[in-house]
């Protein structure tokens, strides 16, 4: 509940300007930590269920997510120009999605964190809709790209997701894979620039709540090298 009343001050409140700075202490490791704390908190959130949307389909949301951490991390304290509170990093974005044919839908996100837009695309495939007893199933695959003149970061995801629909919400879970890779400017006395990269399993769960017609609000939590939550409210058909 703690992390949940953070969420949503984070989410009301206004965005302020942040950014990237490097100090001289800040090593090649840590922004190895900084590139999977980026990923956990960027990469394009679930916040549905693996049923297809339909032609006629689309949801739209506005999303506050947080990336639980400790202010003594080296790679935030050497790096980020962005306050935590209650122990969560923020990040805003939007999300939109479409239904398409084939049982596709397209979705794209835009965002801020610590001051810096960006951007992510997502396309999902329902595998199977599900019925009164099995569960639905979902293959969907996104990425999400930030720049910055200090910093350029990518992180690409794949994940099968299942849902079980009910009357007033739909809870469900995933698992993935995901590809990270960082590029960032410092050094001192000399800068340069330099690379992380890296792979990572990551689950996921979340409940999708439908408390009136075309009006839905999420919770989800992600757990990959680190751990973030998110909070969502949308319309949707």
């Amino acid at each position: 509940m703690k992390r949940l009343l953070a969420l949503l001050f984070l989410f009301a409140s206004r965005v302020l300007a942040g950014g990237f700075s490097f100090d001289p202490q800040f090593t090649p490791q840590q922004l190895s930590d900084l590139g999977e704390a980026m990923a956990e908190l960027l990469a394009f959130p679930n916040l549905t269920t693996a049923a297809p949307s339909g032609v006629a389909g689309f949801e739209v949301m506005g999303v506050a997510g947080g990336l639980s951490v400790s202010s003594r991390e080296r790679w935030y304290r050497y790096a980020v120009d962005e306050k935590t509170t209650l122990g969560l990093l923020p990040a805003y974005r939007v999300v939109a999605r479409k239904g398409l044919p084939w049982n596709l839908d397209v979705g794209a996100q835009y965002g801020q964190f610590a001051g810096e837009p960006f951007w992510g695309g997502e396309l999902r495939w329902s595998l199977f809709e599900g019925g009164v007893i099995l569960p639905a199933l979902g293959l969907s695959g996104s990425w999400t790209w930030l720049s910055h003149p200090q910093v350029d970061f990518r992180v690409g995801e794949l994940k099968l997701v299942a849902s079980k629909g009910f009357v007033l919400l739909a809870p469900y879970a995933g698992v993935g894979v995901r590809h990270q890779k960082i590029e960032a400017f410092f050094g001192d006395p000399a800068p340069r620039w330099h690379r992380a990269q890296g792979d990572r399993t990551v689950v996921l769960a979340g409940v999708v709540i439908h408390p009136l017609p075309l009006l839905r609000v999420v919770v989800e939590a992600r757990r990959g090298a680190f751990t973030s939550y998110f909070v969502a409210l949308g319309v949707g058909l």
